[in-house]
């Protein structure tokens, strides 16, 4: 059948297309959270406060949990970052902490702001624990990144001064997963399935 040569041409080509496909796929993925796909809405619209939205497991599903933080709009005349929301750190007495579950990160950033009543601490831990810090005490914003190669598996942030809240603000939160591992046996097992295509059609001699 004269069909056969073309169609078996056209399902090795799907195949080839199938194998770059994974091939391509497995590269560097980034997570971008800028908060705006929240609403927030207060428990008492005439009496909004602070504290009206807890933010928690909401981003669970991309590999992030939140504690001691807060979902706030942007008001007129603030320096905005992007969107309607941002992040606001709880009390400076426990700190706002940013965990990551599941695979871990490589790179982690952000726009980090406010008016810290003190100075800002930031301190960021791997698998093995504590390994880097940043320090603010300017008002403003400012982007800061921590990176490793074995991973961030959380990010803390507390102030020195005990206040109702510490004055931390962060939106545009970014993290970057390294470069997911060759499928090799999944690679080989294609390459060869693809050359005993091509062998038996005459392709390959």
């Amino acid at each position: 059948n004269s069909l056969l040569p073309r169609t078996v041409r056209k399902i090795s080509a799907c195949f080839t297309a199938m194998i770059l496909a994974v091939v391509f796929s497995a590269q560097t993925q980034a997570v971008v959270i800028d908060f705006d796909d929240l609403t927030y809405v207060p428990i008492d619209p005439e009496f909004p406060s602070f504290g009206d939205f807890p933010l928690d497991n909401q981003y669970q599903s991309q590999g992030l949990l939140i504690s001691n933080a807060y979902l706030l709009p942007y008001a007129e005349g603030d320096a905005i970052i992007s969107g309607v929301n941002y992040l606001l750190a709880g009390a400076s007495g426990s700190s706002m902490t940013l965990s990551f579950v599941g695979n871990l990160p490589t790179y982690v950033g952000m726009y980090l702001g406010g008016d810290p009543l003190g100075v800002l601490y930031t301190n960021v831990y791997g698998p093995s624990g504590f390994f880097a810090s940043h320090e603010k005490e300017d008002s403003g914003w400012e982007y800061v990144f921590f990176e490793s190669a074995t991973g961030i598996a959380q990010i803390e942030i507390s102030a020195s001064q005990q206040h109702r809240v510490s004055g931390a603000i962060i939106d545009d939160l970014t993290y970057t997963y390294a470069s997911v591992p060759e499928p090799s046996s999944f690679m080989l097992w294609a390459f060869a399935i693809l050359v005993l295509f091509r062998r038996r059609f005459g392709w390959v001699k």
